[in-house]
């Protein structure tokens, strides 16, 4: 890109919706907050290499017998631009990793497609293709697909009504532009604020610290203006009206009339900030409440299960279980050692739930199991017993954000069985830092690295049975905990 000039790009609109201060803090960090910045690491450095493997890969597959024009890139957005527009005069097809820029504005859409219709180029324009490493249409892709359209329409003199966005399992999903230019409109203008030097209020989300390198100075940010960004579950257009009302802190939070407040704003209903005054005096004072009791009852036989997967490459390569059975337990793991090998473990798991008696429970923490199941079935195929599998099926992180209020941030797995107790005993500790180790496995070999992600993936599972069994112990009926926790000392589970 052209040197000294903040463009606006596509890229600035996936790190707002992740964390609105990541693209403030890459235009505006102090010394000291750059010193906050997490570095990427070579794995997430090299993810980012392999997504552009992956679009060629795609578009080679896709429009394999058809002319594919590359645009060699030179890092001038401008004269980038003039060679792009060179190829859409001339015509041609399909144009690959081309550039549009219009003054502080610039963007490289994958693919650039031709289309029949009148333009300022003559008797064709040009529509958005992206290649995205997902099985869903995102948010961000159409706002990409938005910006990319806005710049076509300023260099063709049209409009394209629609964009296009390439998935992983090459499903071409259509998005209509048109639908989507309010929501557009609204996210510029807080870009451009940005980009002139206006930082957004407080926010706190996992998506601060799992995908922007900037968390630690949001977290920082919100805990030294005590601000209500650090409660749970509370989007921004709520936070926003909480602050228009004059509720900012987390102290206010815990003192809002919420019977005054109810209604006073879109979204402002009396449970969710009945739920939010919780969380506040929650934070403020260190409590666990209990809010809805958890009746869970014993299983003959429980299983808890986690998945861990290689995402870049979009395999899943260890299905992990805690198989609670009357008076004992084992943890039962099927591992990919290669990518090829999926279908295999796949097959394996299929055979072994298929041993299963009718009456069992499974237990996971979040969605991504149930997400992950439909993408390998789609992909290998079913059974009868993997239907089973999916209706015994609990999520525990329901249970536990609809009946636990703790002093935490965030509701994830990691964050509310360490607060309760549990521990993890390997060197890896966190699904990020599992995919960078697994990809580390695959270029050497080493068992030890499968080893270290197996024992963390074993861990995983018996964080799911060590909080389900204190919800069994310590949220049977509705009631508080102060410091000292009676659970600090450990408690008594199913198999102590």
């Amino acid at each position: 890109m052209s040197e000294y000039k903040d463009y606006l790009t596509a890229s600035d609109y996936y790190r707002f919706l992740q964390c609105p201060h990541w693209p403030y803090y890459n235009r505006h960090a102090t010394e000291e907050e750059k010193g906050l910045k997490r570095e990427l690491t070579q794995s997430e450095i090299n993810r980012l290499e392999d997504g552009l493997d992956h679009e060629k890969q795609v578009v080679e597959e896709l429009f394999a017998g058809k002319k594919v024009v590359e645009v060699a890139t030179t890092k001038d957005a401008e004269a980038d631009c003039a060679s792009t527009l060179q190829l859409m005069r001339q015509g041609a097809p399909l144009i690959y990793q081309g550039t549009l820029t219009d003054k502080d504005w610039t963007g490289r859409p994958d693919l650039l497609r031709r289309v029949e219709g009148e333009s300022e180029l003559g008797d064709w324009y040009y529509e958005p293709v992206d290649v995205k490493s997902s099985h869903n249409l995102e948010k961000y892709h159409r706002l990409q697909l938005m910006f990319y359209a806005i710049l076509l329409e300023r260099l063709q003199g049209r409009f394209p009504a629609h964009g296009y966005i390439l998935a992983k399992d090459r499903t071409e999903f259509a998005v209509e532009l048109g639908d989507h230019i309010s929501e557009f409109e609204e996210i510029t203008q807080e870009l451009d604020k940005i980009r002139a030097g206006e930082r957004p209020d407080p926010v706190l989300r996992k998506n601060c610290f799992d995908t922007s390198p900037w968390g630690a100075a949001c977290e920082r940010l919100a805990k030294s203006t005590d601000d209500i960004a650090q409660l749970f579950n509370v989007d921004v257009k709520k936070l926003n009206a909480l602050r228009d009302l004059g509720i900012r802190t987390v102290d206010d939070a815990a003192e809002m009339d919420i019977v005054d407040l109810d209604g006073k704003a879109p979204g402002l209903r009396l449970h969710g900030l009945e739920v939010a005054k919780l969380q506040a005096q929650s934070l403020k004072n260190k409590r666990v409440i209990i809010r809805n009791a958890v009746n869970t009852p014993l299983s003959d036989l429980e299983i808890h299960f986690d998945i861990e997967s290689d995402p870049p490459n979009d395999v899943d390569y260890l299905y992990g279980f805690l198989v609670r059975d009357k008076d004992k337990e084992y943890y039962k793991p099927f591992v990919a050692k290669r990518l090829e090998d999926e279908g295999m473990m796949w097959r394996q798991f299929l055979d072994w739930i298929g041993t299963l008696p009718l009456e069992y429970t499974v237990v996971h923490y979040a969605p991504y199991e149930k997400i992950r199941l439909a993408v390998l079935e789609n992909r290998y195929g079913g059974s009868p017993a993997l239907d089973l599998f999916r209706e015994r099926m609990i999520d525990l992180k329901t249970i536990v954000t609809s009946s636990l209020v703790i002093p935490r941030y965030f509701y994830g797995l990691k964050y509310v069985a360490k607060f309760l107790g549990h521990k993890w005993r390997g060197e890896v500790t966190g699904g990020g830092q599992s995919v960078d180790v697994f990809e580390e496995y695959l270029s050497t070999g080493k068992q030890k690295l499968l080893d270290d992600i197996i024992l963390y993936n074993e861990d995983d599972v018996r964080a799911t049975a060590y909080v389900l069994d204190w919800c069994r112990e310590y949220a049977k009926e509705l009631t508080s905990y102060d410091e000292p926790y009676p659970w600090s000392c450990g408690f008594k589970h199913r198999y102590n």
